[in-house]
Formats: C-alpha cells, sequence, structure tokens
C-alpha cells in the first residue's frame, strides 16, 4: 500500500488478556496511533459472541469503539468486524476521483481483507486494478473506449499505458496474467498481494495528477478564449 492506506493495517492490540485485532488510525482525526484501551465488553447470543473495546486516541483525546468476532471457528485473537465510528477508504480524496464502479469493488476487497478472506481480496484487487487502469485509458482515449472496455488488462496496459509499462515489474505481470489454479499451486499465493495494492496506490496518484492537469488545462483554455474574444470586442469598437 501506499503511505497514505498503510494506516488502515491491521494490527494485534493486547488487553485484559485478550488480544483484538484493531485499526491502527484514529477514525476520528485519521492520524496513524498507537490508542489507549479503557474499557471492552461482551455482546453474546446463540449465535454469536462478539466482544467491543473501547479505545482513545491519545492525539485527538476522542473516543471510539473497535469490535471483533471471538465466535466459533474465529481464531484465537478474534477477527476484526468494523470501528465505531466507522472508517472506510471511500472517504480519502484520492479514491473520490474515481468511478463508483472501482469504489464498489475496492471497499469490499478491503473489507474482505480485513476480515481475513484474502483469497476474495486478492482477487478484488485485481480486479479494481483493472477497472482503474481501463477508467485511466478511457480518459486518455475517450476515442477508443469501446476497444478498452472489452479488452484485457494485460493488453489495456500494453496498447493505453505505454508510458506506464516500466512501472510494472515481471513479477507484476507475472501475476496479473495467471490464472486461480497457477496459485493454488504456488507457496505464494497471498504474498503478491502487496505488488497490486502498491500498483493501484500508484495510478490513485495518477488519476489525481491527471485530472488536476486536465482542469487545469481547460481553465487555460476558457482564459484564452475570453481574452481573445475580449479582444476583437475592443477592435471591432
Amino acid at each position: 500500500m501506499q503511505k497514505y492506506e498503510t494506516k488502515l493495517k491491521k494490527v494485534s492490540y493486547n488487553y485484559e488478556q485478550l488480544e483484538y485485532i484493531v485499526i491502527n488510525k484514529c477514525p476520528h482525526c485519521n492520524l496513524d496511533i498507537h490508542p489507549k484501551a479503557e474499557d471492552s465488553k461482551d455482546l453474546e447470543n446463540e449465535n454469536f459472541k462478539i466482544r467491543v473495546i473501547s479505545l482513545s486516541c491519545p492525539s485527538c483525546k476522542n473516543f471510539y469503539f473497535i469490535v471483533n468476532d471471538f465466535g466459533d471457528g474465529s481464531s484465537t485473537n478474534g477477527k476484526y468486524l468494523f470501528s465505531i465510528p466507522m472508517y472506510g477508504f471511500n472517504e480519502h480524496s484520492l479514491i473520490k476521483n474515481t468511478s463508483k464502479k472501482f469504489q464498489s469493488l475496492y471497499t469490499q476487497s478491503i473489507n474482505a481483507e480485513l476480515l481475513g478472506y484474502k483469497d476474495i481480496s486478492f482477487f478484488g484487487y485485481i480486479k479494481s486494478l483493472e477497472i482503474l487502469l481501463k477508467d485511466i485509458a478511457i480518459i486518455e482515449h475517450p476515442e477508443a473506449e469501446d476497444q478498452i472496455l472489452f479488452c484485457s488488462l494485460t493488453t489495456c496496459l500494453e496498447q493505453f499505458h505505454a508510458t506506464n509499462i516500466h512501472l510494472f515489474s515481471n513479477k507484476l505481470l507475472e501475476v496479473l496474467k495467471c490464472d486461480y489454479l497457477h496459485y493454488q499451486k504456488s507457496d505464494s499465493f497471498f504474498s503478491y498481494i502487496e505488488l497490486v495494492k502498491d500498483c493501484i496506490g500508484y495510478f490513485l496518484l495518477y488519476l489525481e495528477l491527471l485530472l488536476k492537469t486536465i482542469m487545469i488545462n481547460e481553465n487555460n483554455k476558457l482564459i484564452s478564449e475570453t481574452n481573445r474574444g475580449t479582444f476583437k470586442t475592443s477592435l471591432s469598437n
């Protein structure tokens, strides 16, 4: 992940002889923190056994909850469920610049990884990267929209991201080209996920700069046309 995303990684947190999974980022001030534990409560019925830990941020002094699942089938230290107040990747300004299709799948992939469903998140990230690359390619090559939408990820890279192809290592290209059965036979099934997430992070920044460049160019064009119109009006008078 890029620097702005590493603050959302899972970390273990020990409190009252229990090991919780928390997000090492304050949902209030968005700073990378080591929170202070205040209290914990059990919520249990016939179907669920969850624990809520109250945390406080040492920076902004605000409180929030982290909810873990300690029910049947979960690991010894529980399984992260969510935080209150909620924090999601779609709150980040870079994510807001993307299409709704990308936002939906990327957020689902993040949540799947946090819940421990790494195989689902792995392929979700790859598909998210494909959507993001195609969205950018359509912005840069609107005349080829139909071709971009129906081509493969590697074809999109080769034909519409020639200036960025050098950023893709041979290992990353191998990851994008191979299918599920290939990974099932590999000991590194999950180790490539950081490559894909780093790539998504780069293209989120690339999209941000691209949109700003387009906006600046359009504003300069509008100013230039306005100035020419004013100049012609003054000459006619």
